[in-house]
């Protein structure tokens, strides 16, 4: 995936993932196996449930395969090609190198959103749970907002768990780079997202994953602010502006509105250049709450710093 996980540092514990202490508390002292059938043979042995092996799985993932930032940046092995004479040798071909994937991120312990997604559901396969690796695009960049993109940078998963599928991102829950380093900073939230906040960072190319979680158009996706799951593990709305791109007039400022935006949160912005932090005029009236920034006088970008961390990105452009 382009432009990784620069934005996504902030930890946090979603209502369904509590549930997992004990899952975590077995696996996070699993050793760093080196087959997938030795880890599901383990997952296998020590839990009973679909939905605590589907935890296990990711966790383990998360915690124990590092991001490949050197293939990140300079891919080797993205393409492949083959020939094939039947719909069985096609089928066949495509098994083969995808369990060749899997192989290579287990005995490097190594690999970028394609090694992360297409493990995870080998690990559902051998253990019999219904899972699928679920390719598209997420953003990361302000630069992204509103360009759309004709080919797909990411890969995540869904799983089906008594009856319901739910979709995780054991990449972005892995951790981050830094200054040109991996992180390693498990984050919860990527573990069954909430189905109200999916497209907000994550876009299927295909439309069926779009249909069962909330029908929005790839115009409408790139042209939303970034959020970071800073703010998407808020219990608080953006009411406006829906668009990430801001028009603005010389004599209009920056009008920011929030449904239950708690008050005792300490909220910041920047704009482009900016070396220190500002502190928008915040008034509230009952449970919304407006943040007034004065007028830049040039196209730059915006962020807003909830609690020190970026929370939304948005474009500025002046008419």
């Amino acid at each position: 995936m382009k432009q990784l996980i620069l934005i996504f540092l902030f930890f946090s514990l979603s209502t369904f993932s509590q549930n997992f202490k004990k899952v975590d508390a077995v696996v996070i002292n699993y050793p760093r196996f080196s087959k997938v059938e030795d880890l599901a043979n383990q997952i296998e042995k020590d839990f009973s449930s679909d939905a605590d092996k589907s935890r296990a799985a990711f966790f383990w993932l998360a915690k124990n395969i590092r991001y490949n930032l050197r293939e990140f940046y300079n891919p080797t092995k993205r393409n492949y090609s083959f020939s094939y004479k039947s719909e069985e040798e096609k089928t066949e071909k495509i098994k083969s190198h995808i369990d060749n994937i899997v192989s290579e991120t287990f005995r490097n312990q190594t690999g970028v959103c394609e090694e992360y997604a297409q493990s995870f559901k080998k690990i559902c396969d051998l253990l019999k749970i219904e899972a699928e690796v679920i390719k598209g695009n997420a953003r990361t960049s302000s630069d992204e907002i509103g360009k759309i993109s004709n080919t797909s940078n990411h890969a995540w998963n869904a799983v089906k768990i008594d009856k319901k599928w739910i979709i995780l991102d054991a990449t972005w829950a892995a951790g981050y780079e830094n200054n040109g380093k991996w992180i390693r900073s498990f984050n919860d939230y990527f573990y069954d997202i909430p189905v109200n906040k999916i497209f907000k960072t994550h876009y299927p190319e295909d439309t069926i994953w779009n249909i069962r979680f909330g029908r929005m158009s790839v115009q409408e996706f790139y042209n939303q602010p970034i959020y970071s799951n800073t703010f998407l593990t808020l219990n608080t709305d953006l009411i406006s502006p829906t668009s990430g791109i801001i028009n603005l007039k010389a004599s209009e400022d920056i009008v920011l509105k929030f449904k239950n935006l708690d008050k005792n949160l300490l909220v910041f912005y920047t704009l482009k250049g900016m070396k220190n932090p500002l502190k928008p005029i915040i008034t509230s009236e009952k449970n919304t709450t407006t943040l007034t920034i004065k007028n830049p006088k040039i196209n730059t970008d915006l962020v807003l710093f909830i609690n020190k961390e970026d929370a939304l990105h948005f474009r500025i452009s002046m008419q």
